[in-house]
């Protein structure tokens, strides 16, 4: 019974782990991340997990102005990172194309564009 007991509360944690939430995140330029992958990817802002964008969709953040830190993470694909600056009243679009593990992380087009209205 003790046994069971550990199994249960260690699927429990495992399964906690698994399961993080988004936190909101906002600011004064966007952030556009276009996710070319076949995979589902994770967005994180400075360490902070912000969202996931599915296969072939696109999601915009609003952002805070400045140096930031954007991640995207895969389970299938190599994990993409880099620093960007962030214009206020400006959207920086990151299109995302991962490559399987075995392969290198690309990034196709980190630029400003377009204003805010």
């Amino acid at each position: 019974m003790k046994n069971l007991i550990c199994i249960i509360m260690l699927f429990m944690s495992v399964l906690y782990a698994g399961c993080e939430e988004a936190e909101e995140i906002s600011g004064d330029s966007s952030m556009k991340i276009i996710n070319d992958c076949t995979y589902s990817v994770k967005i994180y802002f400075d360490g902070t997990y912000i969202g996931i964008v599915s296969s072939d969709e696109n999601e915009t953040w609003s952002v805070p102005s400045g140096q930031h830190k954007v991640k995207a993470t895969c389970s299938f694909a190599n994990d993409y990172e880099d620093n960007f600056n962030f214009t206020a009243g400006m959207t920086t679009t990151i299109r995302l194309e991962l490559q399987k593990k075995s392969q290198q992380v690309s990034v196709l087009i980190a630029v400003p564009c377009s204003s805010l209205e």
